[in-house]
């Protein structure tokens, strides 16, 4: 397996699950051939390998490597940035939103985190390689009906349009796609 780094970026690709399909058909670009609908960040410690990202399950945790990966049901792939960054920096931002809760609403406002919303804080330390976009929750600025319901059932509208990230918009030409763990 290839080594892995402090920093490197582990994105999921997307299930049959519904809300891994929710969020498959509303964040493809058209030029990706590969769907994420999730990702965490690696950190190399003393105590093991670690990533560390928000879930749905676990909210924003440091999980062992091998946890991470064993919860896994989409295929996992490193990415790594192309250029350096005070990775030490970004990983101590990152166990600073520990323990939060899992954004459901994908609200920046909102309490907690969802994946990507906490990856981009995490490098928000640094010169940050990853930028809000206008969110978006159906394909060609339309609203899925699945969203539609999810969100009457929080009691929010639709945030489409509005600031925010997912796992496939941070993929960029400032990263590389290193293998596939699994």
């Amino acid at each position: 397996m290839t080594e892995l780094q402090t920093g490197d970026l582990l994105f999921v690709g997307s299930t049959t699950e519904q809300f891994s399909q929710m969020i498959a058909q509303s964040t493809q670009p058209k030029a990706q051939t590969i769907n994420y609908t999730h990702v965490g960040i690696v950190e190399l410690a003393d105590d093991g390998v670690f990533v560390l990202h928000a879930s749905p399950e676990l909210d924003s945790v440091r999980q062992p490597l091998n946890s991470f990966l064993a919860a896994q049901t989409g295929n996992v792939d490193l990415y790594r940035l192309k250029t350096s960054f005070d990775f030490n920096s970004v990983i101590f931002k990152a166990k600073t939103l520990l323990g939060q809760p899992y954004n459901w609403s994908f609200i920046a406002s909102e309490p907690g985190f969802y994946c990507s919303e906490f990856i981009e804080t995490a490098f928000s330390v640094v010169k940050n390689p990853f930028k809000k976009i206008a969110m978006t929750f159906g394909p060609d600025d339309s609203i899925l009906p699945e969203w539609q319901t999810y969100y009457a059932k929080l009691g929010l509208p639709v945030p489409n349009g509005e600031p925010g990230t997912n796992p496939n918009a941070l993929i960029s030409n400032q990263l590389e796609r290193v293998v596939r763990l699994r």
